[in-house]
């Protein structure tokens, strides 16, 4: 008889241009057993997002809908969800739930975010308000808001370095805490 490995089920956040998205398909290719839900792309398919804000240069994101999903999806299934990686820039958008192990911050300096979304081609309003973010820490902010500080922990994704790292240090976190929890079950 075969038995499925729990995987912890984590957060990625943080302002737009610090690396989420890529981090999070690096780390689910790393380990084809995590499941990759940019909640973009989400809202997209299901038509999450409501008019255009011509204040902030994009379209509303229906958090409600969002939340109703993730939690009908996921979260109130009998059996508890394993592996999920939850990619979004505002962690306050996930329900909250004893299902998520882990809140991992992706920051990064305000040259470097610069650089990534004038890149995205972003206007220069947009790069503003983003880069406040980034300063006042508001994903961070959100982040410990919203989930027990405990779990909650920053990274640094400035230099192709940090990246490799990162992937790596995310690995290693989601082994040990599957080889903790294995280790739970059998006492």
């Amino acid at each position: 008889m075969s038995s499925t490995k729990q995987l912890p089920n984590i957060v990625v956040c943080g302002t737009p241009g610090v690396g989420k998205s890529r981090l999070c398909e690096a780390l689910c290719s790393k380990n084809k057993s995590l499941t990759y839900i940019n909640i973009n792309a989400l809202a997209k398919q299901e038509k999450f997002l409501l008019e255009y804000d011509d204040e902030n240069e994009c379209r509303i994101l229906d958090d409600e809908a969002v939340h109703d999903y993730l939690n009908e999806e996921y979260f109130e299934k009998s059996t508890p969800p394993s592996g999920l990686v939850l990619d979004y820039h505002s962690a306050g958008i996930i329900p909250e739930s004893d299902h998520i192990h882990g809140v991992f911050v992706v920051r990064c300096s305000n040259d470097k975010l610069y650089d990534r979304l004038k890149q995205r081609n972003y206007s220069a309003k947009k790069i503003e308000q983003n880069i406040q973010s980034e300063i006042f820490q508001v994903c961070l902010d959100e982040a410990e808001e919203s989930f027990d500080e405990d779990i909650v922990h920053k990274i640094t994704n400035e230099t192709e370095d940090d990246f490799e790292k990162n992937v790596e240090n995310l690995s290693n976190w989601i082994a040990q805490w599957s080889s903790d929890n294995d280790t739970q079950k059998k006492n």
